[in-house]
């Protein structure tokens, strides 16, 4: 019994030194089943079967910021950085919801990615941030020009609905 106590013991010590043993294996968000990336650890990285960190087209990421306190304060200094770090972003903030939406590209222009994210208070300490990403890749679209128009085209035709379902998926998932 002594051996049974230390063995749980030392699990849930563990367990609360990596957040991944205790954060959940995979996410369901608009029909599609995401399973986690165990290498990453907050944030966290949800894939499709079949993608990677290095090759996705949709992705969910989690992650927890214990130094933010204010979710509208966070969201518009979110976009803010987003605009810094990609001149010619297209950002939209929702401060009364904390949330944030935005298409953004590498400097090379190979995809643009549409993102959409919302801030919650989190379980532990600070903010928790849930977020929707998909890219389009311009050697699948015919071209730069091709990926830009349908990542235009793809947050004109889904913004509400991905809104709508961050809003209500997002404190369903806590990161510990």
């Amino acid at each position: 019994m002594k051996k049974f106590i230390t063995l749980f013991s030392t699990l849930l010590m563990l367990i609360s030194m990596n957040p991944v043993l205790a954060q959940v294996e995979k996410i369901k968000f608009d029909k599609d089943v995401y399973k986690l990336n165990s290498s990453t650890q907050n944030p966290y990285e949800y894939f499709l079967k079949d993608e990677t960190p290095e090759n996705w087209h949709s992705k969910i990421t989690l992650s927890n910021h214990p130094e933010l306190t204010n979710e509208t304060e966070a969201a518009a200094e979110y976009a803010h950085k987003i605009q810094q770090q990609t001149p010619g972003a297209s950002v939209l903030v929702l401060p009364d919801v904390a949330m944030v939406e935005y298409i953004t590209f590498p400097t090379t222009r190979d995809y643009y990615e549409y993102n959409a994210l919302i801030y919650k208070p989190a379980a532990t300490k600070g903010l928790d941030m849930f977020k929707f990403a998909k890219r389009f890749y311009a050697n699948e679209h015919e071209g730069t020009e091709g990926a830009r128009k349908a990542a235009i085209k793809f947050a004109q035709d889904n913004s509400k609905k991905y809104m709508e379902m961050l809003d209500k998926t997002a404190p369903q998932y806590k990161v510990d």
